[in-house]
């Protein structure tokens, strides 16, 4: 029995990154349905249409610091302009490999960032995530 989301979002411009958080999350079963980004700017136009069964709702958002034209950073001030039920209920989670204190500070500072991680993903860091912040029912198991 394992808790399950309906969907997660990756935003990364690294195609390995994301191949690879990816195949975790679908190892794992931990979501449904995962959407992957590789810039800011893509993850926020997809964040401003609307959700359907194609285009599902993230529960749950990666995001990555440093990345070209648009940063983690810049991207968290435009989602905190996104209509409430755009974003209602989505928990964003920093993933960088910056280890830099600045950066976990900036992150503890801002309200729409519910926690700050360090890459890569794992199966224990997104079961800790989901204990966390998600009350979930159980999923029964395959």
């Amino acid at each position: 029995m394992k808790k399950k989301l309906d969907c997660i979002m990756l935003i990364d411009d690294d195609f390995a990154t994301n191949l690879f958080h990816k195949l975790v999350i679908e190892e794992s079963g931990f979501a449904v349905n995962i959407v992957v980004k590789n810039s800011a700017e893509e993850a926020l136009d997809y964040l401003k249409k609307p959700f359907n069964e194609i285009s599902p709702k993230p529960n749950l958002i990666f995001l990555d610091i440093n990345m070209p034209r648009m940063s983690g950073w810049d991207f968290l001030e435009h989602y905190k302009e996104l209509p409430l039920e755009k974003k209602a209920e989505n928990i964003i989670v920093m993933l960088s490999t910056s280890c830099n204190p600045d950066d976990l500070a900036r992150a503890e500072r801002n309200p729409c960032v519910k926690d700050y991680r360090s890459k890569p993903l794992t199966v224990l860091m997104l079961e800790e995530i989901l204990d966390k912040f998600f009350e979930l029912p159980q999923a029964a198991s395959a």
